[in-house]
């Protein structure tokens, strides 16, 4: 049985994968802040230069393109074409923390923002800690599953660049834990923080119109919340310009935007079919994100329940139909990882002595289809795996219930 394998042998291999991962990390660190160039070249120039526009200039004229463009021509310390240059198309109600660390010098800021980030994801790691323990998780296996969380190799990849995926994985930490815990509040509201993607949180909120309706709720308090604060911080000049950039990123061939390189159904169809009208493409690519709201709010209706694999489901789902899905992205699949952690525990398929070791050996695996020639391959069977791994036990020996369907 998969529950007797050898506590000394998965130990060995947690060790050497940890030593593997720190020092590969370490050396991505190294040759990330001792190249100006390589460093200026970072997603984190967008989010930079719309901080500083935010501090040169006014909150309101952060999405505009000819200002960001200016700003990271002086960080590059050279001219820079169109195809050169990151737009800030996220939401903005993270300008608060990039006007603060714009008024440092750029390898200072990207320092910064990193450290903010790493603390994002551990402030997630309470919530999990006590939802383990409310498991009866023992205390040593929970801490060395939380060591698989912060090491996740997408999550640093995502850090390592300058990126965001540290908070709505932390807001998704928070809907897991909320959700779990029978709290709607805590669940909707922790959803809410994943608007940094506003795709991936649409799909996953519409579906509690069908079954635990007051988890849609609450995550609709949240988003008017911070929709208000940025309309306080941009007004409706800036908001204008910040539709403007979607409209621009939705082209998805920006620097940094390109789509053949993305771990969704639109990067994965214009790589097999190179020869199709990418806007043939992109209208498929919308079907079948309205498809994934369409079949998981059908799912949510007839369930009588949501359980874990619901949850699971929903992530993979997300990233699957995502408009736009690059790698580090992939930090989100640490939901459906933890899930399958829990559930292969109340299974009676693993012990949490075997289980806390799938952070890290998923990572692992991620780590190393990323240096190899299959690196759109591996992403695509560990999505799959982990819906067929989530499902299996529920058909074969239901888990314990999340909680019941409300509204």
């Amino acid at each position: 049985m998969l529950r007797n394998i050898s506590p000394r042998l998965l130990w060995l291999f947690f060790v050497v994968a940890l030593a593997f991962q720190v020092t590969w990390y370490a050396l991505l660190w190294i040759s990330y802040v001792r190249d100006p160039q390589v460093l200026a070249g970072a997603d984190f120039v967008a989010a930079y230069s719309a901080g500083r526009v935010a501090y040169e200039r006014s909150w309101s004229q952060v999405y505009d393109m000819e200002l960001e463009w200016q700003i990271q021509e002086r960080v590059a310390g050279h001219s820079l074409t169109p195809q050169e240059v990151f737009n800030y198309n996220h939401p903005p109600f993270l300008l608060p923390v990039l006007w603060l660390l714009a008024r440092l010098d750029y390898p200072v800021a990207y320092i910064g923002y990193c450290l903010i980030q790493f603390l994002l994801v551990a402030a997630g790691l309470p919530f999990l800690f006590r939802l383990l323990r409310s498991k009866n998780w023992p205390r040593p296996q929970i801490w060395l599953l939380l060591v698989g969380v912060l090491l996740f190799q997408p999550l640093f990849t995502s850090i390592l660049k300058g990126q965001d995926t540290a908070l709505y994985l932390f807001g998704e930490i928070v809907w897991l834990c909320g959700l779990l815990n029978d709290d709607d509040r805590m669940a909707g509201l922790g959803l809410s923080l994943t608007l940094i993607r506003p795709q991936i949180a649409i799909l996953l909120a519409i579906p509690f119109l069908f079954n635990r309706r007051k988890v849609f709720w609450w995550f609709c308090v949240g988003a008017a919340a911070l929709g208000l604060l940025s309309l306080t911080m941009v007004r409706l000049g800036g908001a204008k310009d910040y539709l403007r950039i979607l409209l621009v990123s939705a082209g998805g061939q920006e620097y940094g935007l390109n789509q053949s390189a993305m771990f969704n159904f639109t990067g994965l169809a214009l790589r097999l079919f190179p020869q199709v009208d990418p806007g043939v493409i992109h209208w498929l690519a919308w079907g079948l994100f309205a498809a994934g709201i369409v079949s998981l709010s059908i799912l949510w209706k007839l369930s009588p329940t949501i359980r874990i694999p619901h949850i699971g489901l929903a992530v993979v789902t997300s990233l699957f139909v995502a408009p736009h899905l690059h790698y580090h992205e992939l930090g989100l699949l640490l939901l459906p990882i933890l899930g399958l952690a829990i559930i292969l525990v109340e299974a009676g398929i693993f012990r949490p002595e075997n289980s806390m070791y799938l952070p890290v050996a998923f990572s692992l695996l991620l780590l190393l289809g990323d240096i190899s020639p299959a690196r759109f391959v591996i992403p695509y069977l560990v999505m799959a795996f982990l819906v067929g791994g989530l499902w299996f036990p529920l058909i074969a020996q239901p888990p314990l219930s999340v909680g019941e369907r409300q509204g």
